[in-house]
């Protein structure tokens, strides 16, 4: 997965691609041209040989760029002093020797700040910021690259910002700030046009690497998706079958084997099919994966195994590369000291010289070949190691499931518990308003011939007071019982928390008045949290319900709130009868159950400062009582501004 970042910025590391690519022919063209030509006229000649040997030998490149930066600083201006120390640079670069190419590229940004080039410097930025991403000084490349940003867009010159933009998307998924690496990848992708369609295919792929990261897996396979189907278009191959790869790897993290395995084949298959074994080898390590995924961890063996060979099999071809350039080299060397011979008068110190010179490069290879070997022989013992993890794994695995089935077994105690207290308060807390609806209904169906006017408007007040508890207790129940069986869907969405409160303040506005009690609304406007309104409105509206039932008449309520950090907090103040230290230990706890009666003998459950909690938990929060007994109370809980 991470060559994705390393592709991306090889195909953005400069705001200029090396462009010539020069026969030997035309080379030697310019090196006649190069005799008899002016100290002027060399700059250009030179810099020419640096492009075209830029494909054949990054060394001769560096020797004809450093002439023509010598030259220019004697016959040229700032300007094309600069670009010269920008050309050393990315040879520079090209060569690896990073601490050179932050040299030359810091001698290049001097002088383009001196002249004031803006699009210049933020290309100078944009390359510190590349060379110091290789150095994995992630803070530091992000100064830069953060620079080139804000100067790009000021001047703004989209090439360069998309450029930029892909490149913090790099460094920031590097840094794993991975919600700031998508902000400036989407902001590639606005900058990319419809015709460059292998940059989006690249973009969209590393968008899905940063979202698996964050373990979005539908993004990340949503980007993938849209990522093989430009490639498919484009019939890129090597993309095809990487993009399939990554589509496999997001459906084993989805349990979806089946559709893992699809993809997982068709990037094999072409994989083989363009004989890339780098992606062979990926493919292959990722089967191991799904089926060790799946259980069976005989194939899961099996394909590590031919991992493990194909791997050894590109170790064993990138060293028979490097053998190979050596004895370019050495052959190289040769002739050119074979044209030394006959030039010399001491041909035979010469091939003495040439002789030794060639038992050392002989012995160099043989060491490289040991060296091999060794190397073969320590990822045998890498992969018995792997073997062996690959079964204490599957214990482990097997552990896990027996504890599982034991945590099972206690959740299943805890939940036949609660329901006998669920039982114990329908069988205890509804008989009270049953029967008082029952007898003074009976009462009044029998007598009220007989009762005046007063008399039956009492009655009825008791059995209207009776019905609205059995109604509220009726309704903390279902909440309650929802709750506990994972059925209330919590649906968070941006609330104005003011005009929540003066909604409910106005439903409970009846039950206030009877009592002469004064509610204080003090949230301030545009204050907004990250919540589910019905459940917070459940929440506030208990609360207050709670403070109106415990405060005196004439009494007051107030409802405040305050930001701290990333969440508000959320306080009902009351000047009720309030509560002993020992009975709020007892609150907010099903099998403490506390209740007791409001200042005008109003009944309840105690149910619903459990239901408060458990909502507010689910929102993310937390709440609390602060009080002492004649002194009112104060119920606070907290909720998130924001999503995050």
């Amino acid at each position: 997965m991470n060559r994705l970042l390393v592709l991306i910025l090889s195909l953005f590391i400069f705001s200029n691609a090396v462009q010539a690519i020069y026969i030997n022919k035309e080379i030697d063209s310019l090196n006649s041209l190069l005799e008899t030509s002016t100290d002027l006229e060399k700059i250009e000649i030179l810099n020419e040989l640096s492009k075209a040997y830029d494909t054949i030998s990054y060394d001769k490149s560096l020797g004809y760029a450093k002439q023509a930066l010598e030259l220019t600083k004697k016959y040229k201006g700032k300007e094309d002093i600069a670009a010269s120390f920008d050309r050393v640079a990315r040879i520079y670069y090209f060569l690896s020797n990073y601490d050179e190419s932050i040299n030359y590229f810091i001698e290049s940004l001097k002088k383009r700040e001196k002249i004031g080039d803006k699009k210049a410097i933020a290309q100078s930025y944009n390359n510190l910021g590349v060379v110091y991403l290789n150095l994995n000084s992630d803070n530091k490349a992000l100064e830069y690259l953060q620079k080139a940003w804000d100067l790009s867009e000021e001047i703004g010159d989209d090439e360069l910002m998309k450029k930029t933009a892909i490149n913090l998307g790099i460094v920031y998924a590097q840094l794993s700030n991975y919600y700031k690496s998508l902000e400036y990848y989407e902001r590639a992708l606005t900058l990319i046009d419809e015709t460059e369609l292998k940059q989006l295919s690249v973009c969209l792929n590393n968008i899905g690497l940063v979202y698996w990261y964050l373990e979005d897996y539908d993004k990340a396979l949503e980007c993938y998706l849209d990522a093989l189907k430009i490639n498919e278009q484009e019939r890129y191959k090597w993309s095809i079958s990487n993009c399939s790869r990554n589509v496999g790897m997001v459906y084993i993290e989805l349990n979806d084997f089946n559709k893992a395995s699809l993809y997982l084949t068709k990037a094999l298959k072409i994989a083989k099919e363009i004989d890339s074994k780098h992606l062979i080898k990926d493919c292959y390590i990722t089967f191991s994966d799904l089926y060790f995924a799946k259980g069976n961890y005989k194939n899961a063996y099996e394909y590590h195994e031919m991992y493990s060979d194909v791997k050894d099999s590109i170790f064993t071809e990138e060293l028979g590369k490097n053998i190979a350039e050596l004895e370019v080299k050495f052959e190289t060397v040769k002739k050119e000291k074979e044209i030394e011979i006959l030039k010399n008068e001491k041909e035979i110190d010469v091939l003495k010289s040439k002789k030794n010179k060639n038992q050392k490069i002989f012995l160099i290879i043989f060491l490289l070949l040991v060296l091999f070997l060794i190397i073969i022989l320590y990822s045998r013992f890498l992969l018995k190691q792997k073997t062996n993890k690959i079964l204490e794994d599957a214990n482990q695995q097997l552990n896990i499931a027996i504890n599982k089935i034991s945590k099972s077994e206690e959740d299943l105690k805890e939940l036949n518990a609660t329901k006998d207290k669920f039982f114990s308060i329908i069988a205890h807390d509804l008989k009270a308003p049953f029967n008082s609806l029952l007898g003074f209904s009976e009462i009044l169906v029998k007598k009220s011939e007989q009762y005046d006017k007063e008399k039956i408007k009492q009655y009825s007040i008791i059995i209207n007071t009776s019905a609205h508890d059995l109604f509220n207790l009726s309704e903390n129940l279902l909440h309650w019982a929802r709750c506990q069986s994972d059925n209330i869907k919590y649906n968070p969405k941006k609330v104005d928390l003011n005009k929540l409160v003066i909604n409910i303040i106005y439903i409970l506005e009846i039950s206030a008045k009877k009592k002469n009690i004064t509610v204080y609304p003090e949230i301030p406007k545009n204050t907004y949290v990250y919540a589910d309104a019905n459940i917070i409105s459940t929440v506030i509206r208990n609360l207050l319900s709670n403070a109106l039932k415990f405060t005196e008449k004439g009494g007051e309520v107030t409802i405040t709130s305050v930001e701290k950090d990333n969440f508000v907090e959320v306080s009902v103040i009351d000047t009720g009868i309030g509560i002993s230290e020992e009975n709020i230990k007892k609150l907010f706890i099903l099998e403490n159950q506390y209740t007791t009666k409001g200042t005008s003998d109003e009944k309840g459950t105690g149910l619903g400062l459990i239901i408060c909690k458990e909502f507010i938990e689910k929102s993310g929060g937390e709440i609390w009582v602060e009080s002492e007994s004649g002194k009112g109370s104060i119920f606070k809980f907290t909720l998130p501004k924001t999503e995050n």
